[in-house]
C-alpha cells in the first residue's frame, strides 16, 4: 500500500553526522531524542549507517503508515525487534507475519472486553494499597513506584492462583527489571563478546532471566497438571486451540507469557511516571485533573465503572503516553526486494521507525514540546490525521493490550490524584532516560496530601 498522493512526492536523505566504522549509530546512542526527530528535515525516508550496514529511517507520518501497513513486506525483524527475542522468543510481539494470525488468535480472548473489568478490579486493588503506603512528605523514586505496581497487577492478571501465584509474582518483580536492562545493554552495545564476559552485569542478567523461564516453566507446568480453569491469562493461553485444533506448545506458552510481562509492566510504569511529572509541571491541567476526580471520585479508589466519567483523566493519559512513548523506537526488516517511499529497499535492510520522533512533528502536533491534554478531546482525535499517535504501534500488528494499558493507567491516575499530589523535588531537573523503553529514570518526587 502507498499512502502518498502524486501532488506529494517523497524525499530520500541521508542522515548526517556519518563517522568511519559506527556510521551514525554514535549520534543515535549519544542523543536519539534529538538527532531521530532532526532526520525529517532530511527527508521523509532518510538513510542511516549503522556500522557497515545501511538502514532507513522512515520519518514522516505518510511512510511510517505504509511501512506498518505492508506487515509481510517489511516484518518484524532490524536491531530493536532481534534483540527483544532475547527475552521474548516468538511470541506474538516478535514473531514473523506468517505465524502472527495464529498466534494473536491464542491471546486475543484475553482481551475482550468483558476480561477488562476483572483486569482493572486488579490494578483498583493494587493502587489502592500503593497510596495507602504513602505518608504525607514522603519523597519516592516515581518510577520505581509505578513499575512495583504495574508488575504486581501484570503478574497477577497471568497468575491468579494464590497458591503457586504469589511467588511467581515477587519473582516476576524481582528479576524481571534486570532482564529488561540487561536487553537495552545488548541493543545499543552490538558486540556481543562483551556480554559473555563474566562481569556481574551479565551474570545478574543471565540469572535473572534463567528465574523468569523457571518461574514460568513452575506455572504451567502447575496449570496443567490441575486441569482447572483459574480465570486467568495462563489459564486462556492454555486453553487455546488453533484451527485444526492444536494448542500452544510449553515454549510457545513461554514466549507469550514474556511478552505480556514487557508489554504490561514497563509500557504503563513508565507512562505513569511521566504522567504525574508532567502534571507537576503544568498546574493548569493538574487543576483541572482534580477537579474531576473530586467529582467523580470524592476520594475513593476509581474502579472499571467510572472509566467513562473520567474523559480528561484519560486525555492526561493520552498526551503523556504521546509526548513520552515507552516504546521510543522500532524497527523491521524488508524480507524482499522492495520500495519504500517510492525508492527500493534491498531485502535485508532494517527500516526504523521513532513513535518519540513522529509524536514531535509540529505538522501533526502543534506546539508539540507542550503538554496539552486537550488535544484529545473527540473534536481533536477527530481532526488529526489516522494513525498520527503510535503509541502502541499500528496496522496488523498494533498491541493487543492498548485499550488494556489505556485503561488500568487511567485507573492508577485517577485513584492517586484523588488523595495525593506528586510534587518534583527541588535541584533535581526531568531528563527522559533511553532505554528499552522511555522513562523518566530516577526522578524522586515528593508526596503531598490533598
Amino acid at each position: 500500500m502507498n499512502v502518498s498522493s502524486v501532488d506529494q512526492p517523497y524525499r530520500l536523505g541521508d542522515a548526517p553526522g556519518a563517522v568511519p566504522v559506527l556510521g551514525n549509530a554514535l549520534n543515535i546512542f549519544r542523543d536519539p531524542l534529538n538527532y531521530l526527530p532532526s532526520l525529517r528535515h532530511e527527508g521523509d525516508l532518510v538513510k542511516v549507517k549503522l556500522g557497515r550496514e545501511t538502514a532507513y529511517m522512515a520519518c514522516t507520518h505518510e511512510v511510517i503508515q505504509e511501512l506498518l501497513h505492508n506487515p509481510r513486506t517489511f516484518d518484524k525483524g532490524g536491531e530493536f525487534i532481534d534483540k527483544m527475542r532475547i527475552i521474548l522468543g516468538d511470541g506474538v510481539g516478535t514473531c514473523s507475519a506468517t505465524t502472527h494470525k495464529r498466534q494473536r488468535s491464542f491471546l486475543q480472548p484475553a482481551f475482550r472486553k468483558d476480561r477488562l473489568a476483572q483486569y482493572t478490579q486488579v490494578m483498583q486493588n493494587h493502587v489502592g494499597e500503593l497510596i495507602d503506603s504513602w505518608r504525607p512528605g514522603q519523597q519516592v523514586t516515581i518510577l520505581d513506584e509505578m513499575s512495583r505496581l504495574t508488575t504486581r497487577v501484570t503478574a497477577q492478571a497471568m497468575f491468579s492462583d494464590s497458591k503457586v501465584g504469589a511467588a511467581a509474582i515477587a519473582e516476576v518483580q524481582r528479576s524481571f527489571p534486570k532482564v529488561w536492562h540487561g536487553v537495552y545493554r545488548r541493543m545499543f552495545l552490538p558486540v556481543p563478546f562483551l556480554h559473555e564476559l563474566p562481569i556481574k552485569a551479565n551474570r545478574e542478567y543471565r540469572e535473572a532471566l534463567q528465574r523468569l523461564d523457571d518461574v514460568i516453566a513452575t506455572m504451567v507446568a502447575a496449570y496443567r497438571a490441575d486441569g482447572l480453569e483459574h480465570d486467568d491469562i495462563l489459564s486462556i493461553v492454555l486453553a487455546g486451540r488453533d484451527e485444526d485444533g492444536v494448542g500452544l506448545t510449553d515454549e510457545q506458552v513461554r514466549d507469550e507469557l514474556m511478552t505480556i510481562l514487557a508489554a504490561g509492566v514497563e509500557t504503563p510504569a513508565s507512562g505513569l511516571a511521566s504522567a504525574f511529572w508532567l502534571l507537576s509541571q503544568t498546574p493548569e491541567a493538574e487543576a483541572k485533573l482534580h477537579a474531576e476526580v473530586d467529582a467523580v471520585l470524592g476520594g475513593r479508589t476509581a474502579s472499571y465503572e467510572d472509566f467513562a466519567n473520567l474523559p480528561y483523566t484519560n486525555m492526561v493519559v493520552n498526551e503523556a503516553l504521546r509526548m513520552y512513548p515507552p516504546v521510543w523506537f522500532i524497527t523491521r526488516r524488508a524480507v524482499e526486494d522492495s520500495t519504500l517511499a517510492g525508492y527500493p529497499v534491498p531485502a535485508g535492510s532494517s527500516i526504523l521507525f521513532s513513535p518519540y520522533a513522529l509524536h514531535r512533528d509540529p505538522s501533526l502536533f502543534p506546539d508539540p514540546d507542550a503538554f496539552v491534554p486537550e488535544r484529545w478531546t473527540m473534536d481533536s482525535v477527530r481532526a488529526m490525521p489516522r494513525g498520527a499517535c503510535i503509541t502502541f504501534s499500528g496496522g496488523s500488528r498494533k498491541c493487543l493490550g492498548d485499550v488494556l494499558a489505556n485503561q488500568e493507567m487511567t485507573i492508577a491516575i485517577a485513584s492517586i490524584a484523588a488523595r495525593w499530589r506528586l510534587r518534583a523535588v527541588p535541584g533535581h531537573t526531568f531528563k527522559p532516560l533511553v532505554k528499552a523503553e522511555l522513562s523518566v529514570g530516577t526522578l524522586p518526587m515528593t508526596v503531598e496530601s490533598r
